[in-house]
């Protein structure tokens, strides 16, 4: 995202003593042309004229009240934020800001839109100072709009209804870890990755294109899941020394990342697999697991997520703690239920990786799979080291 300024024009306000001087002319140096008061004078009317045409910045009521970045920000900052969000909402072209300093205007920015991933429409800002005497006075903030209005509401309606058609499995009565996993799971399953995808930073990609990239399904997960009443936030940073876009979740209390890119078995440059298949290591995991390849670059502070209770594989229960003749039976009766139901993959995870080895040796070296999946001709298989995760792949 890139932020231009646009400074506002400089008002000079000279200060002229009253009086008489007798006996002498006053000294060269103190003495202004004509012109240049007239001038002076012209600027601070043409200022005034600005100044009034904003009018004073909004008293906002705020809609973000409960979501993560906005409730990170100092009591005048959210004022800020309401200000700023309240402009996009309503499409304006510029808004007064109850603010005096441009340094963290960017800051706020980032936070509206890592708690709004709808916002399609805009993609930065401009700023302008209006100053006095060095002294800012006023700010107004202007927002790069990517499309007209007119434009935007059709396309709106367009996501409208796609979404409605998208969110048609969730069922009454479902839980919030249900409604995470159906959303993660449609996402990948409907949404191609591609670099080269049309409006891939926003949801257009998603719901219209059908094609996008992390920030695309990123904002999407946060958009999907803010519609069913589930804590969701954007965070932004690095993985695997290139940028990336992915989610916080908050689930019976506890905040969880997700992953919705990584989700996707073709993301990854090494799967030459030509077999798509929705994967849940990143699904519901700790800080501790995130941080092994992700690198969060937020300027709000970030939960220290802890909580195991519902990462997919502890909730569908596909984790293990020992990989004896109990849990060997467990693993291939998932095994024969996945193959039989026609399913792509099954990935189940473990405590350790030695734990994760023996399994590929008992299921695959020593072939045991035969065992569930008795005419299973061929087979793929998968482990990740990092996160001690085994799949098994169905051709």
């Amino acid at each position: 995202m890139k932020f231009r300024r646009l400074h506002g024009k400089i008002a000079l306000v000279l200060m002229l003593a009253a009086g008489t001087v007798s006996g002498c002319t006053l000294p060269d140096e103190i003495i202004q042309p004509v012109e240049e008061v007239v001038s002076t004078v012209k600027q601070n009317i043409e200022l005034k004229q600005q100044m009034n045409a904003l009018a004073l910045p909004k008293d906002v009521e705020s809609i973000s009240k409960g979501r993560y970045a906005y409730e990170s920000l100092s009591k005048e900052n959210k004022v800020i934020y309401d200000q700023m969000l309240d402009a996009i909402m309503l499409h304006e072209e510029e808004t007064a800001l109850s603010a005096t300093e441009n340094s963290y205007l960017e800051d706020i920015f980032n936070c509206i839109k890592a708690d709004y991933g709808g916002l399609f429409w805009v993609d930065s800002f401009r700023y302008t100072q209006y100053q006095r005497n060095g002294q800012t006075e006023m700010m107004s903030f202007s927002p790069n709009y990517t499309m007209s209005l007119e434009k935007r509401q059709k396309t709106q309606k367009k996501i409208n209804k796609r979404v409605k058609k998208f969110l048609k499995g969730i069922r009454r009565g479902d839980s919030d870890y249900e409604k995470v996993k159906y959303v993660y799971r449609k996402l990948i399953e409907q949404t191609d990755y591609n670099l080269e995808a049309p409006d891939n930073q926003n949801i257009i990609s998603v719901f219209l294109g059908k094609e996008t990239v992390c920030q695309g399904y990123a904002s999407a997960m946060q958009y999907l899941l803010t519609k069913l009443d589930v804590p969701c936030v954007i965070v932004t940073g690095t993985a695997r020394g290139g940028s990336h876009a992915w989610n916080l979740v908050k689930l019976d209390g506890e905040w969880y990342y997700a992953d919705t890119t990584w989700g996707n078995s073709r993301y990854h440059d090494d799967e030459k697999n030509d077999i798509k298949y929705v994967e849940y290591d990143y699904l519901n995991i700790t800080t501790e697991e995130m941080l092994k390849d992700h690198r969060p670059q937020m300027k709000f502070k970030l939960p220290e997520c802890t909580a195991q209770e519902n990462n997919y594989y502890v909730r569908e229960g596909r984790y293990f703690t020992s990989m004896d003749e109990t849990a060997a039976a467990q693993i291939g009766a998932l095994l024969k239920q996945a193959y039989e139901k026609g399913e792509s993959s099954l990935s189940v995870k473990f405590s350790d990786g030695e734990l994760c080895a023996a399994a590929r040796k008992y299921f695959l070296t020593e072939y045991h799979i035969s065992d569930y999946c008795s005419d299973l001709e061929s087979v793929y298989y998968k482990t990740d080291k990092k996160l001690n995760i085994f799949v098994v792949i169905f051709p």
